[in-house]
């Protein structure tokens, strides 16, 4: 699902003007590089999955980076769903078609179905979840230096702010940053409780 979304992507088949960056100037979101990360992982986890044979024999340290990887494109998807779309762009189809489809849905469902109900091999400890905040953390302090390096009198053009979270103001930014802090923790305890079940 990754490869055809990234040469969708590439080939800017149905790319929307918002959250739809053609080709490589698409690198900039999180969707991407989330997504990115997760599928070439997931080969390589599935690699491993055929080496070791069984799921009890495979170091934990797979599931683990599996399980931060997952956090990422889930916070993807729920992102779109409950921010992005209702509230920015006011409309869902345009943030589900062409590469959209399979960055802000396919994958990221996808993923957490399979982590949730069959990688029942990963035993992650409550600590360990605190390891799924890093792929926000990272995104975090870039898009930060990014749309504060660019702000004048206290706004970023969307530009910049391409998520519109300092769109009332660089002020703001601090509850945005909470806000999907929190959201991020949710899903990591979301992602681990299912999967422990």
């Amino acid at each position: 699902m990754t490869v055809v979304g990234t040469i969708v992507m590439l080939k800017g088949i149905d790319a929307d003007e918002y959250l739809g960056g053609k080709g490589l100037s698409a690198l900039k979101y999180f969707t991407v590089q989330s997504n990115l990360l997760y599928g070439t992982y997931a080969g390589v986890f599935a690699v491993f999955e055929l080496i070791y044979g069984s799921a009890d024999t495979m170091p934990a340290i797979l599931y683990i980076i599996k399980y931060v990887l997952t956090v990422g494109v889930t916070l993807t998807m729920l992102t779109v769903l409950f921010y992005l779309a209702p509230v920015v762009k006011k409309s869902y189809p345009p943030l589900f078609k062409g590469a959209n489809l399979y960055f802000h849905l396919l994958v990221p469902l996808l993923g957490a179905i399979s982590f949730c109900f069959f990688e029942k091999g990963a035993v992650i400890s409550f600590w360990q979840i605190f390891l799924g905040l890093i792929p926000f953390g990272v995104y975090a302090a870039f898009y930060s230096v990014n749309s504060l390096s660019h702000s004048e009198n206290g706004q970023v053009s969307t530009e910049y702010d391409w998520y519109h979270f300092l769109s009332k103001g660089t002020n703001k930014g601090v509850i945005s940053f909470m806000i999907m802090l929190i959201a991020t923790f949710v899903i990591c305890l979301g992602l681990w409780f299912i999967n422990s079940l």
